[in-house]
């Protein structure tokens, strides 16, 4: 591992028509990466051609070829054994840098505090044709630790640091990589991991855009189920640690919304995720459960009464 060193790695999947829009992010930064390394997934279309073509004149820059398909997160686990730097960015090849500065204004932060891990901004969305969707911002400004982030996580059951393009962090802080056992989920399962090592700083400006079309893999892998099944390991994995986050009444509603999950997919429901959720409601004082329950469906009926008051009045 070479210290200050960054590695950027792109894992890459039939996405040749919006390369050439990476590799003009990628030739537009200031502070350039240490290393450049690609692993085409065994694409269909002009991709790898495409990249071998632009590493010839690029100092540090790789490509491997897959000789069969492994998915984006071993492909992603590929590039991370191949890297040599100290930092690592994975910017999926429909992705794309905003601005010149995002690898200065990423690296700076992470260089100057040994407690960070990771470091996030937020994002611009962009269309099919690179229109400009929106700036989403996940997180307000600042830094966090693991426990504020688990809180969010647990409170809202999404991932509030954003999709692996956007995250920087400690190669060392992930040493197996990302687990394979997830496709969906991958990358939040990872940053979770990655905060046992440190915290992680928000960033306000957005610094990388990410694209949304029909062959995203967040959607390819939605149409195919893959992301409740996945939820309800992930989250059922994480209850353990949700009492020394939540309060009683947060607690018992993820009870309640993984239980309702598990009984609307009873297919992707092992029975070790349901004995877990069975054990975490019996630990729970069963009155106590069921006025927190009253309360949230209560909260609900009131917040859908108020929208439709807002919208011009009850039918």
């Amino acid at each position: 591992m070479k210290q200050g060193w960054l590695s950027l790695l792109i894992p890459v999947f039939n996405h040749a028509k919006y390369l050439p829009d990476l590799f003009r992010s990628v030739e537009q930064q200031t502070r350039q990466p240490n290393e450049i390394l690609f692993s085409d997934d065994g694409s269909r279309d002009e991709s790898a051609n495409l990249v071998e073509m632009w590493i010839r004149g690029q100092q540090g820059a790789r490509l491997f070829r897959q000789e069969k398909n492994l998915g984006i997160t071993e492909n992603s686990n590929f590039l991370l054994r191949q890297a040599q730097g100290e930092y690592v960015l994975t910017l999926h090849s429909d992705d794309g840098f905003r601005g010149s500065s995002a690898v200065k204004e990423m690296m700076g932060t992470i260089e100057r505090s040994s407690g960070l891990a990771m470091v996030t901004s937020a994002r611009g969305r962009i269309s099919e044709t690179s229109e400009l969707l929106g700036i989403e911002r996940k997180l307000g400004l600042g830094r966090y630790d693991r426990k504020a982030i688990l809180r969010v996580v647990l409170t809202t059951e999404a991932n509030p640091l954003g999709e692996p393009s956007a995250v920087m962090f400690r190669r060392r802080a992930l040493p197996e990589g990302f687990d394979p056992a997830f496709r969906q989920l991958w990358d939040l399962q990872g940053w979770l991991e990655i905060l046992r090592y440190g915290d992680v700083e928000v960033l306000d400006q957005p610094l990388i855009n990410i694209r949304e079309h029909e062959g995203q893999a967040t959607r390819v892998n939605k149409k195919a189920g893959r992301g409740a099944e996945e939820h309800l390991r992930l989250f059922t994995s994480l209850l353990a640690e949700a009492s020394t986050v939540l309060g009683r009444h947060e607690e018992s509603i993820l009870l309640y919304k993984l239980g309702r999950t598990a009984r609307r997919f009873p297919s992707l429901a092992s029975n070790e995720i349901k004995d877990r959720i069975k054990q975490a409601k019996k630990d729970k004082v069963l009155w106590t459960y069921l006025r927190d329950l009253t309360r949230y469906r209560w909260e609900k009926i009131c917040t859908c009464v108020t929208r439709k008051i807002g919208l011009g009045g009850l039918t």
